[in-house]
């Protein structure tokens, strides 16, 4: 029961840091870009921070799930998209959408690098419930074998 909220509030810590880390914590650049034409449009590094404050939004509720629902297999099924989200959020700024190309700039000096090491731990977190809870619901089943040849 404890191991359930510790790990729920440590999920949604880190929901919390992969939300603000774009935004708050090591902020992308502000910068547009400005075309030929003369219309300005917004930096890769921009449209990374959305997506990232929405992935992190969902390890958040992902968290409060999992000190919800009891069941094992419940628990697996939002370690496993957990690991999932964990790996979106490690994707999204290294292949899917990226950072700028300057290796200056502040989104790859601060933010890339965040999102990176948060992303992982999230990914670890979400392998190592999966093994937990297995474990857990292995040890159930011998107990109750247990109890009928008993």
């Amino acid at each position: 029961m404890k191991n359930k909220s510790i790990t729920g509030m440590i999920i949604i810590v880190l929901g919390v840091l992969v939300a603000l880390i774009p935004k708050v914590i090591f902020p992308v650049c502000t910068n547009r870009i400005e075309l030929m034409n003369g219309k300005t449009l917004f930096m890769k590094c921009h449209w990374t921070a959305m997506t990232e404050l929405m992935i992190g939004t969902l390890i958040v509720f992902n968290g409060i799930l999992l000190i919800v629902f009891k069941k094992h297999e419940t628990r697996i099924a939002l370690s496993i998209m957990l690991f999932l989200l964990g790996l979106a959020a490690l994707l999204i700024p290294t292949a899917v959408i990226g950072m700028c190309e300057t290796a200056t700039m502040a989104c790859r000096v601060g933010t890339e690098p965040a999102l990176i090491v948060v992303s992982v731990i999230t990914m670890a977190l979400g392998i190592g419930n999966i093994y937990f809870q297995s474990n857990c619901i292995k040890s159930e089943q011998i107990w109750k074998e247990r109890s009928v040849i008993k």
